[in-house]
């Protein structure tokens, strides 16, 4: 799907812009009154299902559209501010209708920098994560193995979709809107689940299921194409009225979709030959409802091109959940609008560009221009001419009479200190310190505490924002492999056993990666952390392959002579041990302890034979050649007897 920008943005008359209008009608009620218009169509053209459905897709944004109204303004605001509207003769401008931008003489500022506000916080909670795969019982070698295995793919399909980019995109949409959504769709060319980020979550409307806004009861995503396009993807000719409206039928021999279009501005704003496209999910019983019981739902998908019906069918890879998993920007109670990080700033960013403005124009009045009167006795009510003051040229003011120089009054003003305190402010509700804004002095940058104490200030301030973009990534690979499951039985069955994906915050600083290097390398000698476990807390992606290629180097005695030699005399111990452990065992009795006992089998001595078998790295395989064998004397002679038939020894 490729997201279209509906309502369209509008260049900005105000500050803050309102929603956008024509005539009196906003963009809800000509959207409203297009969808009406499109039902009346598919109904006059004998399109029976095409008109049921737009008028449910109608009746169920009807009970969104106050709030949508509202989030889609808001999402104007930010778009202002992120990516001003208005192009002036100076520039970008956020708030051109400043009067001093028209008065000539004045001074305007526009002061373009707030996208950091949005950058920042999103590229810092975007840093990728350390991520595993844990087994359902991590106590059996088999499960571990199928979870490296599920773990492999992951990070595999994590690759070829470019998980980790989108996810910055996520980041960026959900702090500059306050929500965004991932789209998990099955990709038959690529054969696996594929996933796209909602960037215009104003075209996305979501019903939940309750008012915890947790789980997604239905889904419309609605955007506008060129006729051009309806034509490529959905093999359809699109017409129009006498009054402008396009809309949609089967071709039949002509082709009108090239034909001019006229505007109707009132109804479809500046995207008057643009076709609505509607991608309606929703979710139905499979049975019959039974009084007390869970029903099982199944999804379906229904795709309306204005007035004409592409499909309308059932999804079953989904398990009865919808493709659609919203992310918010922080946790608000009782709120599905998300909060942008523009929310409580926009005041503060408006009272800097004031003020700037006004410091502005009181400092041009004051260097705009020098000023100088005629004194003395006989100095006359006008000045003559020739007596203004040149460059290189010498006046006559007259007998008695000089000419002063005024020096202008300038008001002192705590103007620096009035920007600090904004500046402070700012600081205060964004969490943003200099540091991260790129403002931090030089000895702050020549410190190691300094750097890791600012930005461990920040982290506290993000913990919820990352806490649910964390949660949303492991509910996006559920979604995923539940998709993929149902397409793949194979895989189905290994995800059903190990595909829980456990998320751990990134270091942002480089004193905390070598901090949980060093935890991990000290668990794993005391014994308190498995190898494999220490790779993970490390970010090791593949660690049963790291394990198999450190075994490799580690029996590699031009690279680690030491260590092979500790092995080599590891196997000549353990060759020793399993000789004593065979003689005591031919005589269980005459040592009064049986085969139970410890020169038995099941004895420690047997059992310790078998864990050093166990130690043995899987490149030792030389050292227990049969060559390499002990010589064991014949079966039933005792050691040091002499041979039988009186030989020699």
């Amino acid at each position: 799907m490729c997201p279209v920008g509906y309502p369209p943005r509008m260049p900005s008359d105000t500050y803050p812009s309102l929603t956008p209008s024509r005539n009196g009608v906003s963009a809800e009620g000509r959207r409203k009154s297009a969808q009406a218009t499109n039902a009346k169509y598919a109904t006059d053209m004998g399109y029976e299902e095409a008109g049921v459905m737009l008028r449910e897709v109608s009746a169920r944004m009807d009970t969104k559209r106050a709030e949508m109204s509202r989030f889609q303004d808001l999402c104007h605001r930010w778009d202002n501010l992120y990516y001003p509207d208005a192009l002036t003769d100076y520039g970008p401008d956020h708030w051109p209708n400043d009067p001093n931008l028209s008065i000539p003489g004045r001074t305007h500022v526009s002061v373009n920098v707030y996208p950091v506000y949005v950058d920042v916080p999103a590229s810092l909670q975007s840093a990728i994560p350390v991520e595993h795969i844990a087994p359902a019982d991590p106590r059996q070698e088999q499960n571990r193995e199928l979870a490296a295995s599920v773990e492999r793919v992951y990070f595999a399909w994590k690759e070829e979709v470019g998980f980790e980019v989108k996810n910055h995109k996520a980041a960026v949409a959900k702090g500059l809107y306050g929500r965004t959504a991932a789209k998990v769709w099955w990709d038959p060319e690529m054969d696996m689940p594929q996933v796209s980020i909602v960037d215009q979550p104003k075209n996305l409307w979501m019903g939940f299921s309750a008012t915890d806004y947790t789980k997604l009861d239905w889904a419309i995503y609605a955007y506008r194409v060129h006729p051009t396009t309806v034509m490529e993807k959905y093999g359809l000719d699109v017409d129009y009225d006498q009054d402008g409206f396009p809309y949609v039928r089967p071709f039949d021999g002509h082709i009108t979709t090239n034909r001019y279009a006229p505007t109707r501005d009132w109804l479809n704003g500046d995207e008057s030959n643009m076709v609505e496209v509607i991608d309606y999910w929703y979710r139905v019983p499979k049975d019959t409802p039974t009084p007390g019981r869970k029903t099982e739902m199944v999804t379906y998908n229904c795709i309306l091109v204005g007035n004409y019906l592409i499909k309308n069918e059932a999804h079953e890879e989904y398990s009865g959940e919808l493709p659609y998993v919203p992310l918010f920007n922080t946790y608000v109670p009782g709120l599905p609008d998300g909060r942008s990080e523009f929310y409580d700033i926009e005041q503060l960013l408006r009272e800097k560009d004031e003020r700037m403005s006004a410091g502005a124009q009181m400092i041009a009045k004051t260097v705009g221009g020098q000023f100088w009167q005629l004194t003395g006795p006989e100095a006359p009510d006008k000045v003559p001419p020739g007596v203004e003051p040149k460059a290189d040229k010498v006046v006559a003011p007259g007998a008695g009479n000089r000419v002063e120089k005024i020096e202008p009054w300038m008001p002192e003003f705590q103007f620096d200190t009035y920007l600090d305190r904004i500046d402070r402010e700012l600081s205060d509700v964004s969490g943003l310190n200099d540091l991260l804004r790129g403002l931090a002095p030089a000895q702050v940058l020549s410190s190691g505490k300094a750097i890791n104490a600012l930005i461990a200030n920040y982290e506290a301030r993000i913990r919820m924002k990352r806490d649910l973009f964390y949660e949303w990534r492991i509910r996006v690979w559920e979604l995923a492999n539940t998709v993929w499951g149902n397409q793949n039985p194979d895989l189905g069955e290994a995800f059903a056993l190990a595909s829980k994906l456990t998320v751990t915050p990134p270091s942002l600083t480089p004193r905390d990666e070598l901090e949980t290097a060093t935890m991990a390398a000290n668990n794993v000698n005391n014994k308190l952390w498995s190898l494999r476990r220490g790779m993970d807390a490390v970010g090791v992606e593949d660690p049963e392959a790291e394990v198999d290629i450190v075994k490799e180097e580690r029996t590699d005695a031009s690279l680690f002579p030491a260590d092979v030699q500790t092995q080599a005399a590891l196997a000549g111990t353990l060759q020793q041990l399993q000789m004593t452990a065979q003689q005591m065992g031919q005589q269980p009795q005459q040592m009064g302890m049986g085969m139970g006992g410890p020169g038995g089998a099941g004895g420690p001595v047997d059992m310790l034979a078998q864990q050093a078998a166990g130690m043995l790295p899987g490149g030792m395989g030389s050292l227990n050649a049969p060559e390499e064998q002990a010589v064991l004397p014949p079966e039933g002679l005792t050691p040091g007897a002499p041979p039988p038939g009186g030989g020699p020894v």
